[in-house]
């Protein structure tokens, strides 16, 4: 983009960063020229698109020039505008979270699906590995009679999780705490009366880590710039993933869900996972729109006797 005293109109200024960003390798170039642009204008991006003819001044040229280096430098898009869509909500996001991807959509739809199911009863969630809060707020949206428990270990996601549920006036229905998988209350804890919302639970969701380590070192720059602690999951990529399996059932009611999103080819082995436990029953999985097997489905099965919480 030149530095030279010319008019650069809203329409040149997108066809020209989309073409950079293509050379560059960025995913859907046009609409990350568009959401930049958008965030530099302060204007929903659709609103561009009746301003095409207007001219850019030189003050947010130069801010939206900063931009597309540290995109092209490998900066996630979201980071830079601070913000990410998430089933038509803008979630707030970090570089302290995960940024939530249109795959993890169908964990709130595996959600409204079940409670659908149940005729629209109030019913208790748990998101576990909640990250920015983008399940848990979007479910809650959808479902007003529905109470969540969001948990992760992380201390900074959690701040970033409060703050979404806030934003979106969630605070009587999403409670966000930290914990470890599916430890919670702390031990410490655990003689103390036990509030309501730690009864058992109608479903459990979570979107944990579940890359390899082989498959961390092969990741793009924009996927390394998010944190890896929400992405890595050890040589199999299931460390996380077979936790959650084996302890859902001791905090879910009989016939209750677990949804839980998963990577590429790992179906066939959490299939293995769910029916060792012996624990679940209907076991099935969503495709994503990529065709790859995505997110895993199980009910606990009902009349087996549950441990203990």
């Amino acid at each position: 983009m030149s530095e030279a005293a010319e008019n650069w109109t809203v329409l040149r200024l997108i066809n020209w960063t989309k073409d950079y960003f293509a050379r560059s390798g960025i995913d859907e170039p046009r609409l990350a020229a568009e959401v930049l642009l958008g965030h530099v204008l302060a204007c929903p991006r659709v609103a561009l698109y009746t301003q095409f003819d207007r001219i850019v001044e030189a003050e947010h040229l130069s801010g939206f020039r900063g931009l597309i280096r540290q995109a092209v430098d490998g900066e996630p898009i979201a980071y830079l505008i601070g913000r990410k869509d998430f089933y038509s909500l803008a979630i707030k996001v970090t570089p302290d979270v995960l940024i939530p991807r249109h795959e993890t959509e169908l964990l709130v739809d595996a959600v409204l699906d079940y409670a659908r199911s149940r005729g629209g009863e109030p019913l208790r969630l748990w998101d576990v590995c909640t990250g920015s809060g983008c399940v848990a707020v979007a479910a809650a949206k959808q479902y007003p009679t529905l109470t969540v428990l969001a948990t992760d270990i992380s201390e900074a996601a959690l701040t970033v999780a409060r703050e979404n549920v806030k934003q979106h006036g969630l605070d009587r229905c999403v409670r966000v705490e930290q914990a470890d998988l599916l430890t919670w209350p702390p031990p410490r804890d655990r003689q103390t009366p036990r509030p309501r919302h730690q009864n058992r639970f109608d479903i459990i969701t979570s979107n944990p880590p579940y890359v390899t380590d082989a498959e961390m070192e092969q990741l793009p720059e924009p996927l390394k710039r998010e944190p890896d602690s929400a992405l890595r999951a050890g040589p199999d990529g299931l460390e996380f993933i077979t936790r959650i399996i084996k302890d859902a059932p001791d905090h879910l009611k009989p016939n209750g869900l677990l949804a839980i999103e998963i990577g590429y080819k790992q179906a066939e082995r959490v299939y293995d996972l769910l029916n060792e436990a012996g624990r679940y029953e209907d076991i099935r999985f969503v495709k994503d729109p990529a065709g790859i097997e995505r997110v895993a489905l199980a009910h606990t099965i009902a009349g087996l006797r549950q441990a203990p919480p």
